[in-house]
């Protein structure tokens, strides 16, 4: 029996409530979900064709199947390497995982640049940054190019539509390449820097298995290099190779003593200009490392960003982000729905 046939929908209404109940099952919710659906969505539940023509686009841009008897189910991902915090459990962000795969494997389908493999020094991946910044230093358009060039596709969605917990940020290898996936919303571009370094880290450093589906999930990325931790050794790894790539041989900054915000701004930047090191990313790390009574200092941290001078251009993360996939994909590799959900969810 066609699966068309086993779907339902006696009304729109109850169609909708069907629909939405599949989602929720799911760790999906409609009320998000419909603001990234094709124009045609208000009348899909009117017939049954129109509820299967909205569970196949759900399919093929969700990363969802449709069983025997027509209900959505999730997708057969393989078990991923899951870098949670202590208290999350995989279930959590299984949901997150999905979407984020799903729309990776449409954006991995149109990138231009092959996989060419990454560097495993860190001080040569380094150089190529650093060669590709009009800053002379390690920004998020140069480290967006460099991956992107290497046929490495970095999206950015702080915006991800799944219920639950979301990752901060995901490695997957789909559609024949590794792809980074960056869900932390930032106030600034900077602070992507490290989160971003330390994905390209675990691809770096053989993390990844290159089969597709796999993937590896930071929950939350802990910002420590210390062995005796007791942490993750895949996850120092990455940190390490995160560190010694925005400063040379992995150079951490401290405060000497406690400073306004603009004078931090221009301690920081005098510092970033000699070391060549973002100034940003030596504001942070300085925060990082000089709790101040056992806290750490983000709001000074984040007013110095602000003090700093405007070295993106007016450009936001997001901005930049889309800039960088825009300039290394070819949209006729993918149907126009698609192209469409991944513009309505703010990636193209």
């Amino acid at each position: 029996m066609e699966a068309a046939a086993l779907i339902h929908s006696t009304t729109p209404a109850n169609a909708e409530k069907a629909l939405r109940e599949e989602l929720t099952h799911l760790g999906l919710e409609w009320r998000v979900f419909k603001d990234y659906m094709p124009d045609w969505v208000d009348t899909a539940f009117d017939s049954r064709a129109g509820v299967l023509q909205l569970k196949t686009f759900l399919s093929r841009n969700v990363g969802l199947d449709i069983a025997d008897n027509g209900q959505l189910i999730g997708c057969e991902l393989p078990v991923a390497r899951f870098k949670t915090t202590r208290g999350t459990t995989h279930d959590q962000v299984i949901a997150a995982r999905c979407v984020a795969t799903a729309c990776a494997r449409l954006v991995g389908k149109m990138t231009l640049s092959p996989w060419m493999g990454m560097p495993n020094d860190p001080a040569e991946f380094r150089r190529m940054v650093l060669a590709a910044s009009e800053n002379g230093w390690p920004d998020l358009s140069s480290m967006l190019t460099v991956l992107w060039s290497l046929g490495i596709p970095v999206l950015y969605m702080p915006s991800l539509p799944a219920s639950g917990r979301k990752m901060e940020g995901m490695a997957c290898f789909v559609s024949g390449r590794p792809v980074i996936v960056l869900t932390k919303k930032v106030p600034h571009p900077d602070w992507l820097l490290f989160l971003l370094g330390h994905e390209a880290g675990h691809i770096a450093e053989g993390h990844l298995p290159m089969a597709e589906g796999e993937a590896i999930v930071d929950d939350t990325v802990d910002y420590t290099d210390d062995e005796n931790d007791g942490g993750d050794q895949q996850e120092r790894e990455a940190n390490r190779y995160s560190t010694r790539t925005l400063g040379e041989g992995g150079q951490e900054v401290h405060f000497k003593k406690l400073m306004r915000a603009d004078l931090l701004a221009g301690v920081a930047l005098t510092y970033a200009r000699q070391k060549s090191m973002n100034p940003g990313y030596v504001v942070l790390n300085a925060v990082h490392n000089s709790p101040i009574d056992g806290k750490k200092p983000y709001g000074l941290g984040q007013a110095a960003l602000k003090a700093l001078p405007d070295f993106q251009h007016g450009r936001t993360t997001d901005e930049i982000c889309k800039d960088a996939l825009n300039a290394h994909v070819d949209p006729e590799f993918l149907r126009d729905d698609s192209l469409e959900f991944l513009e309505k969810l703010g990636v193209l």
